[in-house]
This record gives C-alpha cells, sequence and structure tokens, in this order.
C-alpha cells in the first residue's frame, strides 16, 4: 500500500548561467565581456516535500521551493571593484524519483533524478561601480524555465518512519530562459542556437516527519 509522508528542507548552494555558442554580449550587453567569475552566487532554496512510497526501493518525491539563483560576476581595478549580480527568484517544482540502496542499514544511500519547472518571481540586476550600488529591475528573464535535477544523498531514518534527509544535487536548465538585451541587433546568417540556460549546485538537509497513520495503528 502506498503511503505518503511530508517534511521541510532548507538547500545552499552556488549558481550560474551558461551562456552557448555566442556568450553572453547578446543577453546581458557588451560592457560586461570583461568581468570573470572571482566568486559563485550564494544560492539558496527554501520550502516543503512529500514523499510517496512506490515501492521497497523507489519513492516518488514532489517538491516546492522558494528558490534564488542568478550569477555574481566581478573585476578588481587598482583603484575600485566593479560587481555586477544577477539576482533571480523562482518558484521552483521539482518532480523526483529516488532510487534506495542497502535499505536494511539505518542509514542508506539514495539516487535522485527527474525533472523541474520554475516560475519566475522576480528578477533583478545589482551593479556596484566606485562604492555606490543600482539596483534594477531585468525585464528579459522569461517567466518560465524547465530542466533537470539529478543528485546522490542519504537518508538517516530516526522513529515512526522519520528521518533527516540530505543530498548533493545539480540543477541543469534545458531550455533558454532567457531573451536578448534590449537593444541588441542578432546575425543574420542563419538560425542561432544561442542559448542561456540556469546551473545550480546545491546541498540540501531535510526533515520528513513521522508516519502518523503507522503510529496510530500501532495503538
Amino acid at each position: 500500500m502506498q503511503k505518503a509522508q511530508f517534511g521541510i528542507k532548507s538547500v545552499a548552494g552556488a549558481s550560474d548561467i551558461i551562456f552557448a555558442v555566442e556568450g553572453q554580449s547578446p543577453y546581458l550587453g557588451y560592457e560586461v565581456d570583461h568581468m570573470t567569475h572571482n566568486y559563485p552566487l550564494f544560492s539558496y532554496q527554501l520550502g516543503f516535500f512529500s514523499v510517496i512510497d512506490l515501492n521497497s526501493h523507489f519513492d516518488f518525491q514532489p517538491e516546492i521551493q522558494f528558490a534564488r539563483q542568478g550569477i555574481n560576476y566581478n573585476i578588481n581595478f587598482p583603484y575600485d571593484e566593479v560587481v555586477y549580480q544577477l539576482h533571480l527568484w523562482y518558484l521552483h517544482i521539482p518532480l523526483l524519483f529516488r532510487y534506495k540502496m542497502a535499505l536494511k542499514k539505518k542509514s542508506h544511500p539514495v539516487l535522485l533524478l527527474g525533472p523541474y519547472a520554475s516560475l519566475k518571481l522576480k528578477g533583478t540586476r545589482i551593479t556596484e561601480y566606485d562604492g555606490e550600488q543600482t539596483i534594477e529591475s531585468m525585464n528579459n528573464v522569461r517567466d518560465f524555465d524547465f530542466g533537470l535535477t539529478f543528485g546522490f544523498g542519504y537518508d538517516f531514518n530516526l522513529a515512526q518512519g522519520a528521518s533527516i534527509m540530505t543530498d548533493l544535487r545539480c540543477n541543469y536548465g534545458l531550455m533558454n530562459m532567457m531573451d536578448y538585451a534590449e537593444g541588441h541587433i542578432p546575425d543574420y546568417d542563419g538560425p542561432t542556437n544561442t542559448k542561456a540556460r540556469n546551473l545550480s549546485l546545491m546541498l540540501m538537509v531535510g526533515y520528513r516527519f513521522a508516519n502518523f497513520s503507522k503510529k496510530e495503528k500501532a495503538k
């Protein structure tokens, strides 16, 4: 018989945007071409999840999260540091299948894989030059993103079916999540394969609540 349990989780990690083929200029403008990733953008996700048993080894785990992603560029001059960041906030919905191994042990490894969909809530560009910070809306970020989540983790079993869950996961976008920047004139040499894709590497810690229906039945 299938049963479902619920939990809460927090996720922290680093994110980036991969600009394929033509690079970042069509999306961010030529003024950022000289900037580099000295430090990754700190990213986080907060949310809820449910675990539905499919059989002894497979679970289905839908999640809903508030997530921040984006990029962090900077360059150091002898007299100043220039900062260019994109902060993108999403309603992030992964739909994961989990394969559990070594089930007889109190803690066991887990493989996870599945698609995700993200609905953009807000996009902000933050620049800092000569000690002055400017915050502007990033209007060419698309409202929807879709991709793949995969990773590896461990479940630590507690009483009554509760558990502490950890995993290291990668989120990789499968669609172009940005439009050309305003004023950019594309080449007319034929179809373009230019893409901007979200990428993040995240460490997750979650708590799955006890199976209360099971506990009540035991009484």
